[in-house]
């Protein structure tokens, strides 16, 4: 499960534009999708989200760790974008662990090197400082 939320609170234009960004998505989820909820709709407010993203069983490891990945890196695309545009800044955790943030200037150095390591495990390389190559004819075939 990747956990993400702001560490303060956050406009509330900028609560609703999150929102309409989020929910306008539309992309093949492999487990879970990316889902915004505010802690007050008509005021500023901390943002924060749940996505789940491995299978419990059925799925080859290499598979659900390539597919986890792919969202995983597209969330924190949308994230960073989302930081930049409205200066804030959410703190992210996996599995009730934490991860590191996304902050307007990318991704802080422990995520990024959590994220190293699991491309790494994926056999992925990076395509910049924050962002990573997701070969997308081998997630439509998954």
């Amino acid at each position: 499960m990747l956990e993400y939320e702001t560490t303060g609170r956050v406009k509330t234009s900028a609560v609703r534009a999150i929102q309409a960004e989020a929910a306008a998505i539309e992309r093949d989820w492999w487990r879970g999708k990316l889902g915004i909820d505010a802690s007050d709709e008509d005021h500023p407010a901390i943002l924060s989200g749940r996505t789940p993203l491995f299978y419990k069983t059925g799925i080859p490891d290499p598979d659900d760790l390539f597919m986890a990945f792919s969202d995983v890196t597209f969330i924190l695309g949308k994230l960073s974008v989302w930081s930049k545009k409205h200066k804030i800044k959410w703190h992210l955790r996996m599995h009730g662990e934490d991860w590191g943030a996304v902050d307007p200037s990318g991704l802080t150095k422990p995520l990024r090197d959590q994220m190293g390591k699991w491309a790494h495990r994926v056999k992925i390389f990076p395509s910049g400082r924050d962002t990573w190559f997701v070969p997308e004819d081998k997630r439509a075939e998954l």
